[in-house]
């Protein structure tokens, strides 16, 4: 049995209470000569005795009721662990269920989530009556059934047998640490956490964290690990899905590049790769020879998109015990045609000195008589045109050596970038970089880099400077990751502007009072491309709903070889769909990130219904349009399935789909090793769960006890009648 804890300690020292007043109160005599005080003598000496039994007799009674009352408080228990003949002592606990995808991985007739539910039944099946619990279910994110123990086990039984399964990643440290601080601050005896889950080392990357918490609070509270894995050897998942031809016209044939990892041990064989649009048949499949153990192959297949509006595109692989990664999504959203305004700074005779010639040839490389029906279509214009055209009849904006842009012209291009147009700038010899650098980036906060000055001569093409020829991070240029797709090692470059990190955003707030807005709506610049030094050679950043990219030199051969070569056809198109797609970038999300996607005026305050994946039938989830930053904005947060998703609104009629995409590194079968479990075993329970296995008798044995504070509380009640029954009495006149 203990009594040091502090609220005993603290109510056991207030029994020195009534000793202290009974001292400070003891009866004092003064003496006064009085003739008739011999009379009242004999009477004194007769009570004084009796009187100070009396208030002996008081002070013991009220000591012992407050050191009961301490005790009782302090909820005492006498804990035994060889015998149960003193009862189970109740348990307040919470239990956290594994529901990342990892514990999708079966057996072949139970995944490791049935078994995590079957043993959590077990953990309520041994709590003795009396006892509560909690559920709790952990992914990447901490999800509360049941966020307080409840005595109602029946209840806590029903959230555990209703949990699903979801498509995060693992992450325990969260939930430990918030279920140890909750428990250490209850008032109760027995205190236990239940984690059940498969073992998996992915989730347990703070393992170190988890050590420390659980170090520090085991006396406090008792922790059970239940690991419910089995041993697999065999995994293969589609790891990423990616559009490699930038744009996504209409009857075009797409390219997409599909990405097979072999996670298990052994060499995988013979690997039947699809492609499917929508819920057609696929359109294109492949057999990978083999993948090595822990390798990655990467491999292209082709679509086409039959109409105008939003798709979905899904590479397959042939199932395994691991469900969750045999598939991968991606959301997309084909456009009939792409419209370019091509603006050159003036006329040329000679149409190959022109600023434009080679973009022209570019984006439309197919015969003059194929030209009509291509789907990407240009127009020409010159700087001195700008002001008078009507932006809105272009998806993309391509300034060629343009030395500046009149004031109206250029709030009109903000204005279209705002609404989702696109610019891309190259610069020259005869751009104005004092021009870009005051207006477009200082009073507009427009360009994603500031123009230093001009390096190299195009005049020595002895001397030239290369770019990287490796390390492709941006999704304009990834394609020349694949050796594949050539290099651009070979692209010389014989002068160009120095591109800078743009100034802070105090600095532009004090070149214009509306700053912060434009800050706002302009995203984080980013370098798409490098020369072999480090140095960008083009950068971007969103704006609005729009996207400026920002190329260092010509679009010609003035400065440069790139466009006499094949790859300067991809860097356009791959160009001109990060702007096109800028509007869609959010249609392919992370598996639990919140979908956000800004609708026009009409769609205010109407509602949509949202229809999950692999949930046929199923009622859709309604959310109503607002007002976001000005913005009317569809948003939806219940994305814990991978796969494809749809939304849509009756009156006016909107039909769309969006992709929830799983994290790749969750398919690992690497597991907790050895040493890592002993760690855990010093400080936890730790349980490799079985079918066969009872959890009950293994728990119970270290609940065996009693706790006795009620009678000690009831003593304490009669005691305090006890006290005032002889309080009163005492106090009569004698």
């Amino acid at each position: 049995m203990s009594f040091l804890n502090p609220i005993m300690l603290a109510g056991l020292a207030a029994v020195a209470v009534p000793i202290i007043i009974h001292l400070l109160n003891r009866r004092k005599f003064h003496k006064v000569v009085w003739a008739a005080m011999r009379f009242l003598k004999l009477s004194v000496e007769q009570n004084q005795r009796r009187m100070k039994i009396e208030d002996l007799i008081l002070l013991v009674v009220r000591c012992l009721l407050l050191a009961l009352l301490a005790i009782a408080l302090a909820r005492p228990a006498l804990l035994s662990n060889t015998s149960d003949r003193f009862g189970q002592s109740k348990v307040t606990g919470i239990i956290i269920l594994d529901n990342s995808y990892s514990m999708g991985m079966s057996d072949g007739t139970q995944t490791r989530f049935d078994k995590a539910r079957i043993a959590a039944e077990q953990v309520l099946d041994s709590m003795p009556a009396g006892s509560a619990t909690a559920v709790w279910l952990v992914s990447d994110v901490v999800q509360e059934l049941i966020a307080l123990p409840t005595f109602d086990l029946n209840l806590a039984r029903k959230a555990i047998r209703e949990a699903r399964l979801s498509d995060r990643a693992t992450d325990i440290f969260p939930a430990i640490e918030k279920a140890v601080e909750y428990l250490k601050g209850r008032m109760v005896v027995r205190k236990e956490v239940y984690l059940i889950t498969d073992g998996q080392a992915a989730g347990w990357r703070q393992l170190s964290d988890i050590q420390n918490t659980l170090e520090k609070s085991k006396s406090l509270v008792k922790s059970h690990l239940i690991f419910v894995n089995e041993h697999e050897e065999r995994n293969l998942g589609v790891s990423d899905l990616r559009l490699a031809s930038g744009l996504c016209p209409v009857n075009q044939a797409l390219r997409f590049e599909v990405k097979v990892t072999n996670y298990g041990k052994e060499e995988a064989r013979n690997i039947r790769t699809s492609l499917n649009v929508d819920a057609e048949p696929p359109s294109d499949e492949f057999t990978i020879d083999a993948v090595a153990p822990g390798a990655s192959k990467s491999i292209s297949l082709f679509a086409k998109l039959r109409s105008e509006g939003f798709h979905s595109v899904v590479a397959r692989i042939p199932p395994d015990r691991l469900a969750a990664d045999d598939a991968r999504a991606l959301a997309l959203r084909a456009i009939k045609a792409v419209r370019v305004l091509l603006v050159d700074p003036e006329p040329s005779s000679e149409p190959r000195e022109s600023d434009t010639y080679f973009l022209r040839n570019a984006l439309v490389p197919v015969p003059p008589e194929a030209a009509p029906e291509y789907f990407i279509r240009t127009t020409t214009i010159t700087a001195a045109e700008l002001a008078q055209a009507r932006l809105d009849d272009f998806d993309a904006i391509v300034l060629a050596n343009v030395p500046g842009m009149l004031a109206n012209t250029i709030s009109a291009v903000e204005q279209y970038l705002r609404r989702g147009g696109g610019l891309m700038i190259f610069l020259g010899g005869k751009v104005n970089p004092a021009f870009y650098n005051e207006q477009l980036l200082g009073r507009h906060n427009l360009l994603p880099a500031l123009i230093g000055s001009p390096r190299g001569d195009a005049d020595q093409d002895e001397k030239f400077f290369p770019l990287q020829d490796k390390a492709y991070e941006h999704p304009i240029v990834s394609i020349w990751n694949d050796p594949g797709s050539g290099t651009l090692s070979s692209v010389r470059f014989y002068r160009a502007f120095e591109l800078k990190s743009p100034p802070a955003g105090k600095e532009a707030k004090a070149r214009r009072a509306d700053a912060q807005k434009q800050l706002l709506e302009a995203g984080e610049p980013e370098i798409v491309l490098k020369f072999a030094d480090g140095s960008p050679a083009i950068m971007e950043r969103p704006w609005g709903l729009g996207r400026v990219i920002l190329f260092s030199s010509t679009a010609n051969s003035l400065w440069n070889d790139w466009p006499v070569r094949p790859s300067f056809v991809p860097l356009i198109h791959g160009a001109l769909g990060s702007i096109v797609q800028r509007q869609d970038e959010g249609l392919n999300i992370r598996v639990g990130e919140k979908f956000v996607r800004r609708l026009s005026a009409e769609f205010l305050d109407k509602d949509a219904s949202f229809y999950k994946p692999r949930q046929a039938g199923a009622p859709g989830d309604l959310r109503r349009i607002e007002l976001v930053n000005g913005w009317p904005v569809l948003q939806y947060d219940q994305t814990d399935l991978a796969g494809v998703y749809e939304a849509a609104t009756p009156e006016p009629p909107l039909s769309l789909k969006f992709a929830a995409q799983p994290p790749s590194f969750e398919s690992s079968l690497d597991e907790l090793s050895a040493a890592q479990v002993n760690i855990l075993k010093n400080i936890a329970d730790v349980i490799p769960w079985t079918p066969n296995l009872s959890l009950k008798g293994l728990v119970e044995k270290d609940r065996t006890g009693l706790e006795f504070w009620l009678p000690i509380a009831i003593a304490a009640m009669l005691l305090a009648f006890v006290e005032t029954f002889l309080a009163q009495r005492f106090s009569r006149e004698k």
